[in-house]
């Protein structure tokens, strides 16, 4: 028999998901992804993508679709290998504590919102005046795109690794977040999106302290009735 706050933590700590769980889902579904646009774009010439990578052109000219339709594309073989193997060792673990549905919204939400977030970011500095070019320039080559690429919400869903369950790994996820301000910081690749990785890992952040806290508060005991006189 278990309390009721033994309960609440094994609802976040279950353990590996199941083989066939949205984690497995997702890597099936990037793959798919790939193989069209390596098909379309490489195969047939047809240059598809640039209306689907996240841009500063395509914020401007009203393409919202790119912040979602952008998760679904990679750069190379490598760079969808690299996502998978994040899905399959992160994202089933966390699927395991959290539940499928939560884990989706998670991953989901973290990706929309770190590419709202790199979109802002772009579009702000596009409209920046000309007496700023000589500052303006430099950072459109960085923020500006184009970025593709399923790490955002990867991102959110590496915080939902390092907050999620009884074994907090608090400090990892601190010097995580120490990470993304500096890469944010300092001159990198510009295909890159690292403003992206950091509103991802903020908003996964945001989710478990709040899924966290609703679990706290499912916990506490039921205060005792005063006896009748």
């Amino acid at each position: 028999m278990t309390t009721n706050s033994q309960q609440s933590a094994g609802n976040i700590e279950k353990g590996p998901s199941r083989f066939w769980g949205f984690a497995t889902f997702l890597m099936v579904a990037l793959t798919a992804c790939f193989l069209v646009q390596h098909y379309v774009v490489v195969v047939k010439e047809k240059p598809y993508d640039v209306y689907l990578a996240l841009s500063d052109y395509g914020m401007k000219t009203g393409q919202l679709w790119q912040v979602v339709t952008c998760h679904l594309l990679h750069l190379n073989v490598w760079h969808l290998l690299a996502d998978l193997l994040g899905l399959w060792f992160l994202g089933r673990a966390v699927e395991g504590r959290l539940g499928s549905r939560r884990f989706l919204f998670l991953y989901a939400t973290a990706a929309v919102a770190g590419a709202v977030l790199q979109g802002i970011v772009a579009l702000g500095i596009v409209w920046l005046p000309e007496s700023v070019e000589s500052v303006a320039a430099p950072l459109r080559d960085r923020f500006g795109g184009p970025v593709v690429g399923a790490s955002v919400g990867l991102c959110g869903v590496l915080a939902g690794f390092l907050l999620g369950g009884p074994r907090a790994r608090k400090g990892l996820f601190w010097v995580a977040l120490g990470l993304a301000c500096l890469l944010v910081l300092l001159p990198t690749d510009p295909n890159l999106a690292h403003i992206a990785h950091l509103g991802g890992l903020l908003t996964g952040a945001l989710l478990m302290r709040r899924w966290t806290t609703m679990a706290g508060a499912a916990c506490q005991p039921m205060p005792a009735a005063n006896p009748s006189r």
